[in-house]
């Protein structure tokens, strides 16, 4: 194999890595500090919990300070690797090549930076159930109200329509349901717009369709219906991002795909730690439950006289998924692979040390793994700088000919972008310099506003 190209770096001049970890860290560090405090304040202040959430603050202010100030990364301490758990790879990855928080590779610095906040809040065992991202969580999914009511709503219509919909028809909402799980944002796509198939099949929904892919720059939807059409396993998993409105999106592509019968098994892989501010823990996906079934969680009465039919919608949307929970056809895991420092390069028969081989073979069995957002993107690709035209094959390494079956599903919102036709990163950059003269040129790749959808059946040459 040719030399690879470097990963990412926290100094690298004018990416929105060097910018996330100059500007964003700190910020994140902070709103934990913050929502940390507010915890503090209903707690009695001399119970030894209190006192023991200080420690932690004081601990999160430190860390602060060291991205602030350009600190080594520090090992993991032996104390710490056993009360917390921590994965032997972050302290191999800096014994072999020491750096700093704001020079060594973004996303090396970037999982790290989590970790050792999960450490921090693992020292005490009050505090280790306590998810300091929850409040963010929680609120971000409250103010979804709209699109989660939409959605439920739209759905129940759709599905007494299923058992008559065709082989074309079930192509249409595969793409639809396929969209809505990629932008974790339902309120701009066609599905919520037509309620009948009629309608959705219409001039009028290919014309939404045809708009709301625009901004999808690299689509294989198609050929992953294809081969999903062809496959005999009727299983298909998917690797979680964002908690809330994104795994309600997911939740609902995985009920379009066993209402159809086109799988009878939906995995869903989540994190074992608070992680990444927002992605998605077991305890989130039964959190999302309890507020769908709350009668207070959402404002149903703000949607006035739409808040019987909302009411209906998502009960009628939790009944299904708990029954398809109950059925054992949706099924919740977790694994400490899925927040390390090792790229997906590592989910191989080769690595033995940290679960990459027995998830492996797992995934052998699955007609489709589904790589939810950026940072599966970037794990996949290894965040390298690989020039933007590489082809996917390519970039993902391994993945490309280790047999497992793999559709990845990106917003973009990082530096690195790959299988890109000839002329089109250069068209984007000018676009966006036009849109954002204060901003890289390259940072279109970074904005949140194009996506990705890369297919692989893993038996490339």
């Amino acid at each position: 194999m040719a030399q690879l190209p470097e990963v990412f770096k926290n100094n690298d001049k004018d990416t929105f890595g060097a910018y996330t970890a100059h500007v964003r860290w700190p910020i994140i560090v902070t709103n934990a500090i913050d929502d940390l405090e507010t915890e503090l304040k209903s707690l009695d202040a001399t119970s030894q919990h209190y006192r023991d959430g200080e420690t932690i603050k004081k601990g999160l202010v430190a860390l602060k300070s060291e991205i602030q100030n350009d600190e080594e990364i520090r090992p993991f301490s032996a104390r710490e690797t056993q009360f917390a758990q921590v994965p032997g790879s972050f302290n191999e990855v800096i014994s072999a090549a020491p750096q700093t928080w704001l020079t060594g590779g973004w996303l090396f610095c970037e999982v790290y930076l989590y970790r050792r906040m999960n450490v921090l809040f693992q020292a005490f065992n009050s505090w280790r159930e306590f998810d300091i991202f929850n409040r963010l969580k929680q609120s971000t999914f409250h103010s979804s109200l709209f699109g989660v009511v939409e959605l439920a709503i739209r759905y129940k219509n759709l599905k007494t329509q299923l058992n008559g919909a065709d082989q074309e028809m079930l192509e249409i909402l595969f793409k639809e349901f396929v969209e809505i799980s990629l932008w974790g944002n339902a309120t701009d796509l066609s599905l919520l717009t037509n309620a009948t198939l009629e309608d959705i099949k219409s001039i009028q929904g290919a014309e939404a369709r045809k708009a709301s892919e625009s901004k999808i720059i690299v689509n294989d939807t198609a050929v992953a219906w294809k081969h999903l059409l062809g496959a005999s396993n009727k299983r298909v998993d998917f690797v979680l991002d964002n908690s809330g409105f994104e795994v309600y999106a997911d939740l609902m592509l995985a009920l379009f795909l066993l209402d159809t019968g086109v799988t009878e098994l939906c995995n869903f892989h989540a994190k074992d730690i608070p992680y990444m501010v927002s992605d998605c823990r077991i305890r989130d996906f039964h959190e999302l439950l309890d507020d769908l079934k709350s009668p207070t969680f959402f404002d149903l009465t703000s949607l006035g006289s739409n808040a019987k039919a909302a009411r209906e919608g998502l009960d009628f949307l939790v009944r299904s998924i708990e029954s398809y929970v109950d059925a054992g056809k949706i099924v919740f895991t977790q694994d400490s692979f899925w927040s390390l420092d090792l790229d997906y390069w590592n989910l191989d028969a080769s690595e033995t040390k940290y679960h990459g081989a027995e998830i492996h073979k797992d995934f052998l069995k699955s007609d489709l793994v589904i790589f939810k957002g950026d940072l599966n993107y970037r794990k996949l690709t290894g965040d390298r700088n690989w020039p933007r035209t590489t082809a996917w094959s390519t970039a993902i390494g391994p993945l490309a000919k280790n047999g497992i079956k793999s559709l990845s599903l990106r917003t973009c919102k990082a530096d690195v972008v790959v299988d890109l036709p000839p002329g089109c990163d250069e068209k984007l950059c000018q676009v966006w310099k036009t849109e954002k003269p204060s901003e890289p040129s390259s940072w279109w790749s970074s904005s949140g506003k194009y996506a990705v959808i890369c297919f692989c059946d893993g038996q490339q040459k």
